[in-house]
């Protein structure tokens, strides 16, 4: 595994200075070379806390700002959490300088990584690099475990820098590609957070959390925009904020508005939006509608008080403030239906937008002449990840039994393996006798990684084995140097296999 420094680096780019204004540890040549690389570009600063319980202190959030590298790096091992995006700066909001404030969405300088919260360790990380190939934007940068789960960063290969020109446009494409990566992952994963801040505090990536990384795993913000845009149209759907279903400007007269203002069971569990998310969904509603900030209050607090399971009133009281603030104009049609469907299941209920303008849905594909070119590709995907295994990751067999089992016209076969980053073929012999090999990223990575857990485990073993003998002081000294080796190139050890697939496959050990 890399370390720290350049996880660090990768996911930051140049957004921080890289030595302290004062009392820099550099050498002097360094630092003022240093200083005039940092002229070229803006600088902004992140926020980090010591502790989880920091986040939310009656006072806000306790911690301080960093503007540097140097000072993240010297500070790493005594920090939680951070926010790996960059803001254009940061303030106090203490005289004692212990709580800070300003980490705002409208405050970004520069978006470098979307991250994805998994509040559950039910599924092992070798599951989410495959669900990231096979069902999102394809293997993530970067994995750490948190105590209840994962933190899934997928780095930017350039910062997306946010302006507040139309209308923060820039922000609003990166957080719809952010609940796209999100919801791509939730129809596969378990314990995936729909709710959690696109752009907010996440875990400080170190030597013991970090569980996968690759800095040659990173995104371009074109092919996410691209991806995005796919994740759209397959949704029928574009940019756009919902205020009612019944031509008023007014949303609490909505049908949804007032259904979900009924429902009392409303509770929530890991990885489901719950009481916190409908009142907030709500608060906004009334807020779109211009209710003044009291009467909601007033409103949510009733809500609250009749449901099974009700929230504190300082918490009810915290939503309504947060809604208020002015950072969206209303309610998401995106939340509106997903809380729709968590809690009113089977009722239809209309919601609506009014932005004009037309919008293009795609065709089922049962009443479409043609396939689309992902479908064809997800279905060779399927049929090589149902006929392939661990001990055999390359499925032989002949090109028009391949076809025949899919369904699909050889040509289109040939377009498919042609064009696709997710699957590997092999053709040996000529005419009729022709065998054709395939295999997916996917497999590999999953053989790759059984393969070192099954090494790693023997090792491990072998030090538990030899620990308490008397007299090989030195010895197990070697183990431990060797142990912290193995488990760093293990990690890395899948990346390199599947970057040399060709070789990797014909050498795979019997």
């Amino acid at each position: 595994m890399k370390g720290t420094e350049t996880i660090i680096n990768t996911i930051l780019h140049s957004g921080l200075h890289t030595y302290k204004m004062k009392n820099s540890n550099a050498p002097l040549p360094q630092l003022i070379e240093s200083r005039k690389q940092d002229a070229k570009h803006k600088k902004g600063a992140i926020a980090v806390t010591r502790s989880k319980e920091d986040l939310s202190t009656p006072q806000g959030v306790k911690g301080y700002a960093v503007t540097s590298r140097e000072t993240l790096l010297e500070d790493a091992r005594g920090l939680s959490h951070w926010t790996p995006n960059v803001y254009n700066y940061l303030e106090y909001s203490d005289y004692e300088r212990r709580y800070i404030k300003g980490h705002t969405e409208s405050n970004l300088q520069q978006i470098n990584t979307f991250v994805v919260d998994i509040d559950t360790k039910q599924q092992p990380y070798t599951e989410i690099l495959t669900a990231a190939l096979d069902h999102s934007v394809g293997i993530p940068t970067l994995i750490l475990e948190t105590p209840k789960g994962y933190q899934v960063y997928f780095v930017l290969e350039s910062p997306l820098f946010i302006s507040n020109r139309n209308d923060f446009r820039g922000l609003r494409v990166a957080k719809r590609i952010s609940e796209n990566i999100r919801r791509s992952l939730a129809q596969v994963l378990q314990g995936v957070d729909l709710s959690c801040n696109d752009f907010g505090f996440f875990r400080v990536p170190n030597e013991d959390n970090v569980r996968w990384f690759s800095d040659r795993m990173t995104f371009t913000l074109h092919d996410l925009i691209a991806w995005s845009k796919r994740q759209d149209d397959d949704r029928g759907r574009g940019l756009f904020v919902v205020a009612s279903n019944e031509g008023t400007s007014d949303a609490t007269h909505a049908e949804w508005f007032q259904e979900l203002l009924r429902a009392r069971h409303v509770k929530g569990s890991k990885g489901q939006i719950g009481r916190d998310n409908v009142m907030y969904t709500l608060a906004l509603a009334c807020y779109s509608a211009g209710k003044g900030q009291e009467t909601t209050l007033d409103l949510l607090d009733e809500y609250n008080s009749a449901l099974h399971a009700p929230l504190r009133h300082s918490e009810v009281r915290k939503i309504v403030k947060s809604a208020y603030k002015g950072r969206f104009k209303g309610a998401s049609q995106t939340y509106i239906c997903e809380l729709l469907e968590a809690w009113l299941p089977g009722k239809d209920i209309p919601v609506t937008t009014h932005t004009g303008g037309w919008h293009k849905f795609k065709k089922e594909r049962e009443d479409r002449v043609r396939s689309h070119y992902n479908e064809w590709e997800t279905d060779v995907l399927a049929y090589i990840q149902k006929e392939a295994s661990i001990a055999q990751p390359l499925v032989w067999t002949t090109q028009r039994a391949i076809c025949e089992a899919i369904g699909i016209p050889r040509s289109t076969f040939n377009e498919v393996i042609r064009k696709s980053k997710k699957i590997m073929s092999k053709i040996i012999g000529k005419g009729r006798g022709a065998q054709t090999g395939l295999t997916s990223v996917a497999v590999l990575i999953q053989c790759a990684l059984e393969f070192n857990q099954t090494h790693r485990a023997l090792y491990y073993e072998a030090i538990a084995a030899m620990t308490g003998e008397q007299g090989n002081d030195g010895a197990l000294w070697e183990l431990e140097c060797q142990l912290k080796s193995l488990t760093n190139s293990a990690i890395e050890l899948p990346t390199r296999m599947v970057q040399s697939a060709s070789t990797y496959l014909y050498t795979w050990p019997t």
